[in-house]
């Protein structure tokens, strides 16, 4: 088991690695208490305008650097995945959003992260706004859907194809 983590973050004791249900667990002897390690949940948008195109975001920051990605980050404390989703599309397109529906939720190794991730698609009934770039993305336009350039993460384009096969 390799996870990078030495000490308990409660009270700084070395960690040791203990089975517990069947898995091999990190556990801290001071405190009695087990980590548990958990996915990191992120969240995306899946935004169609009137002609039924999808909206996509180029990326600036790694991972995805100059490669197309539905809008989205990471959930952050204090609010739900819908709510990430809709923050993370406005900060990157400019975009208000509104109308919610779960998708699916994908759960994915990410080696840029060195942990899990649980990427829970939503997509969006309403929007407003003018799109304007922003935040970590350099650009956001529509693309047909027949014509959707190469997809920087594989979940992006199951979404996509789970959104395609589930509207009415």
């Amino acid at each position: 088991m390799e996870n990078g983590k030495q000490f308990c973050p409660y009270c700084g004791a070395e960690l040791i690695i203990r089975e517990n249900e069947g898995r091999e667990r990190l556990y801290c002897e001071e405190e009695d208490r087990y980590l548990y390690e958990n996915p990191t949940p992120a969240a995306t948008a899946v935004v169609t305008d009137e002609a039924g195109r999808i909206l996509l975001v180029l990326r600036n920051r790694e991972p995805g650097k100059h490669q197309w990605a539905l809008p989205g980050g990471f959930v952050e404390t204090g609010e739900s995945p819908a709510e990430a989703a809709r923050r993370e599309l406005g900060e990157e397109t400019g975009l208000q959003a509104s109308g919610p529906a779960l998708i699916d939720v994908i759960y994915q190794e990410s080696v840029f992260y060195r942990t899990s991730l649980l990427i829970i698609g939503y997509r969006f009934e309403r929007y407003e706004g003018i799109i304007r770039s922003a935040d970590d993305a350099d650009d956001a336009c529509f693309f047909e859907i027949d014509s959707l350039p190469p997809l920087a993460f594989e979940s992006h384009r199951s979404l996509i194809e789970t959104y395609l096969k589930t509207r009415g």
